[in-house]
């Protein structure tokens, strides 16, 4: 039975190569057809597999690149919502946010974001770019707003206000701060949400975007009015004033130091006088007794 089966197989295999040449099997005549094409705008990441040499390419449909290796943070919370904007057209904005005032930055990340800076610009239509903001724990502040100010919310449940300190806010989610300082500029319309998604904020350097044409954003100067004369004047006056004061106060500490010393060369002296009369008066009674 084995015989006669191989004996088949021989004839057959003979068979085909007189009819097909040198071809030996069918997937050499009936390749495999090519795997489809990746839709457009998808990236394309590369998986490492156990030996060097063999790498597999999947596409994924996020219209965004492969993120760099060093991006450390959380890929899906970067990438999140980015389905549904359409990227077609829109400029990549860059705002590094260290040393910045915050809320100078914000209102520049405001204007971008409702594209007031663009000649097409309609309340109506979202045509705002997207805005990658970098280094958001090294924003800083103004005054003493990063000890003063505090954030509010509510829980729903009765009592539950509950409140937060910049300070804090920075120690726990910087991005937030930028986050809500931008949201808080911007109308609340149906727009809102669909620009809130072209706000992308990190707390350090390192971003997922580098695929992309990224422009830095140039922050204008600020315009610093020259001081007027009599401004001048008065602040010349109010600095004099200030070092006054604190040459008076060394004085009086001064005063007051010398007067402690004084006293108590005050008080070691009636010591001294106190300590002489009880001698005299401890010999003249020994010398009564023994005259006694």
């Amino acid at each position: 039975m084995a015989a006669t089966r191989a004996a088949c197989e021989n004839q057959m295999h003979n068979l085909f190569h007189q009819i097909f040449g040198e071809t030996e099997t069918l997937d050499e005549l009936n390749p495999a057809p090519p795997p489809p094409p990746p839709p457009p705008g998808a990236r394309t990441v590369v998986a490492a597999s156990d030996s060097d040499d063999d790498e597999q390419l999947r596409h994924v449909g996020f219209g965004m690149a492969a993120a760099p290796p060093a991006f450390t943070g959380n890929l899906k919370k970067a990438l999140a919502g980015l389905r549904r904007i359409n990227l077609d057209g829109l400029r990549w904005r860059v705002f590094d946010a260290k040393g910045q005032v915050l809320g100078r930055l914000a209102s520049q990340i405001a204007v971008v974001l409702q594209g007031k800076d663009k000649p097409t610009y309609a309340p109506h239509v979202e045509n705002g770019d997207m805005c990658v903001v970098l280094n958001a724990k090294d924003i800083s502040v103004t005054g003493r707003k990063m000890t003063d100010k505090i954030y509010y919310w509510h829980t729903g449940y009765i009592g539950h206000l509950k409140e937060r300190r910049l300070k804090d806010q920075m120690e726990k989610d910087p991005t937030e701060v930028i986050r809500k300082a931008v949201m808080r500029m911007l109308p609340r319309n149906r727009l809102r949400d669909d620009r809130e998604r072209k706000l992308r904020i990190f707390s350090g350097s390192e971003h997922p975007f580098h695929d992309r044409p990224l422009e830095p954003f140039a922050m204008p100067p600020r315009q610093v009015r020259e001081m007027r004369p009599r401004a001048r004047r008065a602040l010349i006056r109010a600095q004099k004033k200030e070092q006054d004061r604190a040459a008076a106060s060394t004085k009086d500490d001064k005063d007051e130091e010398e007067d402690k010393g004084k006293k108590m060369l005050e008080v070691k002296g009636k010591a001294r006088k106190k300590a002489t009369l009880g001698d005299r008066k401890e010999r003249l009674i020994f010398n009564k007794h023994g005259m006694a």
